[in-house]
């Protein structure tokens, strides 16, 4: 049952449209008077999916003007279907188009869906197979006009006519070959591969919520308490250096641990996600130069996607780790990096305390998560 289905009840006459969610199994349905009447969900049976496009209402929900939209991707038979997903009020005009390579050796763009998909629709854009994976899964532009139909913005101060929208991104092959890529999610009832193109739903967080003077001095103070504890455990760890038993011979490389000695000491740390510094504390560098050989045929989405998939293997592996304490370098640039990391520690790992790492040791650029 969505947002947008219309539903009669089982145990009284009357229906509606729902219009809503509201607290765990209820849903918010508007009858034809346009009265709106919370009712158990089990109560209710969709007589008509998606009915809010054929009768032209324009539902209004709490967050129905924020673009909230996302590609699916589905197994289909012996290939694949590509939906894209639209949880908002507003219609949608999207194209989809692949990059090409002609027998010359140029570029091309091949479109392969251009159309609407209307309010609170699951719509498959186009299916291919197996034999075809290599040539859909290359460079994708997404283009995408939300507008109303027919139908004027509740209120054009706070709500103005959305920009278009432009996602360019290289689709992994790999990923559609591994079951593991497809999850439950917030947008299809089974599981898919799902890759976001706009959630406005979704709020940045300030990495301190309250400027006020008390506040700022407690973050201030647990900052450089920090920094001093990893300098003290720093020094702990280099005083047992000489047993060869501390963690700074080991490395994570290809999802395990493995011990380094002199011999293979260059070739394990040219490959591991995580290291450990001479200090004793966990590193995982993120430039781009350092987990890529070659970035030839990546834009700055797809780099970001895969800095990001480490960031996250990197926190699975010390997660259960109480007290863990590691160090991300993701460099100063200009912030898209940093505001990724800070943005996922908060929805995923919200248990988890960070602060800038030592600025001695690492400058501007790096953040300490401590789990």
């Amino acid at each position: 049952m969505k947002i947008g289905d219309k539903v009669r009840f089982l145990n009284q006459t009357g229906g509606g449209m729902v219009v809503g969610f509201g607290k765990k199994g209820w849903v918010t349905v508007e009858d034809e008077d346009g009265f709106e009447i919370p009712v158990p969900e089990r109560e209710c049976v969709v007589v008509e999916e998606n009915a809010v496009a054929a009768e032209g209402k324009n539902i209004q929900t709490k967050d129905g003007e924020k673009l909230n939209i996302a590609l699916a991707y589905d197994k289909a038979g012996a290939g694949f279907a590509c939906s894209m997903a639209n949880e908002c009020n507003y219609n949608l005009l999207v194209t989809y188009s692949v990059q090409t390579v002609k027998k010359d050796g140029t570029t091309a763009h091949l479109t392969m869906f251009a159309g609407e998909v209307i309010p609170y629709e699951v719509k498959e854009l186009f299916r291919f197979g197996k034999e075809e994976l290599n040539d859909f899964s290359k460079r994708v532009l997404v283009r995408i006009v939300p507008f109303k139909r027919g139908q004027g913005l509740r209120n054009t101060n706070s709500h103005a006519l959305k920009p278009v929208i432009e996602k360019d991104f290289i689709l992994d092959p790999i990923n559609l070959l591994k079951d593991g890529m497809y999850k439950e999610n917030d947008y299809t009832t089974g599981k898919s591969y799902i890759i976001p193109m706009v959630n406005e739903n979704v709020k940045e967080l300030p990495l301190i919520q309250t400027a006020d003077d008390d506040k700022l001095r407690q973050a201030l103070k647990e900052k450089f308490q920090g920094e001093k504890e990893c300098a003290q455990g720093g020094n702990r760890q280099g005083a047992g250096n000489s047993t060869g038993n501390t963690s700074g011979n080991r490395a994570f490389i290809n999802g395990k641990w493995v011990e380094i000695s002199k011999g293979n000491k260059e070739a394990i740390e040219e490959k591991a996600l995580i290291k450990t510094s001479s200090s004793g504390i966990l590193e995982v560098d993120l430039h781009a130069s350092a987990l890529l050989e070659t970035i030839v045929g990546m834009d700055n989405t797809a780099i970001l996607k895969y800095q990001m998939e480490k960031f996250n293997e990197a926190m699975k592996t010390v997660l259960r780790k109480k007290g863990q304490r590691i160090v991300f370098i993701h460099g100063k640039g200009d912030g898209v990096l940093r505001k990724a990391i800070l943005t996922e520690l908060k929805t995923k790992y919200p248990t988890c305390r960070w602060q800038d790492a030592s600025f001695k040791e690492y400058g501007y650029g790096a953040t300490m998560v401590t789990v």
